[in-house]
């Protein structure tokens, strides 16, 4: 119960328009706790990205709580520009609480197979783009189409695989079919 509007002994009458007192309309207010919705905002240049099942983390504090986007309004806010979009977090443990302010982050447009390198490994020049690869020992020139690029990391999604080494820079590179001994280097990032 959110909201108790009488009290043990208090005279309750039949609702009608004119009574300001509580009515039998208006005993209690009641909240679903087991499931909290939240609501947030979303930029209108974010909002082709969005889509229903999205994952969502919302830190009302130090904790985080992971849920995924349940709908969205399907219209913009005139004064805003923003569209309101809800999430409905499992609570079993009733750890939150309604009307409590959190920050969401929205996972949108995941690509969790997606082929990323380092910015810096990806070249472009009158002929395209490209990355510097390691061919029998050697320095090779390998053409590539790029996707997004986000957090330093470009996506490649047409020209190489995920067993073909690549340079990580290419500034200094020695000039191609230059003979090179290979060190792995693994990022995780």
């Amino acid at each position: 119960m959110a909201r108790r509007q009488v009290n043990r002994g208090d005279l309750v009458q039949a609702a009608t328009a004119t009574r300001t007192t509580p009515s039998a309309g208006s005993l209690f207010t009641l909240q679903r706790i087991d499931t909290i919705r939240v609501f947030c905002d979303v930029p209108e240049n974010e909002v082709p990205q969005l889509h229903v099942g999205d994952p969502a983390i919302v830190r009302p504090s130090a904790k985080p709580f992971t849920g995924q986007v349940t709908r969205f309004s399907l219209r913009l806010d005139p004064e805003t520009r923003n569209m309101r979009t809800e999430i409905d977090l499992p609570n079993p443990k009733e750890e939150l609480y309604p009307g409590t302010y959190a920050e969401v982050s929205l996972e949108m447009n995941r690509r969790p197979d997606a082929l990323t390198v380092p910015a810096a490994a990806v070249g472009s020049d009158g002929d395209g783009n490209f990355v510097y690869t390691i061919t029998d020992n050697r320095i090779t020139r390998l053409a590539v189409k790029t996707g997004l690029t986000d957090n330093g990391r470009i996506e490649l999604t047409v020209g190489l695989s995920e067993e073909t080494p690549v340079v990580a820079s290419t500034k200094g590179v020695p000039p191609l079919r230059t003979p090179v001994q290979m060190q792995m280097a693994r990022d995780n990032s």
